[in-house]
């Protein structure tokens, strides 16, 4: 590797001086910038930890989770309930449905 070298005498050391006092700058602001919303977040979630919203939110998350599981155990009971009916009054073509059912799940666990 051959490196270049650089005649010293060329070199405008006020310039560069210069520069790097601008790049300081630069980097003093943005670090502050950085500074300023990583408090700022950090004071947002502090302040929504404390605040008793969290607590709040998953106490009504909770309660609409009930909500819905009751509904799908409605659901679901009506359903059987019918489909034991349904059975009950057609029982050729209940047996009938449940053998095909089963002839497709095995040709689907066979391909797979």
């Amino acid at each position: 590797m051959c490196a270049k070298r650089i005649d010293p005498s060329s070199i405008d050391i006020d310039h560069l001086r210069q520069e790097f006092e601008k790049f300081r700058a630069g980097l003093g602001d943005a670090a502050d910038k950085l500074g300023d919303n990583a408090h700022t977040a950090l004071d947002q979630i502090t302040e929504y930890l404390n605040g008793g919203s969290l607590s709040s939110r998953v106490a009504s998350l909770e309660e609409e989770l009930e909500i819905l599981g009751a509904r799908l155990k409605g659901s679901s009971k009506d359903a059987v309930a019918k489909l034991e009916t349904e059975a009950s009054a057609r029982p050729l073509a209940a047996m009938a449905l449940a053998f095909g059912a089963g002839l497709l799940a095995a040709s689907l666990l066979r391909r797979g």
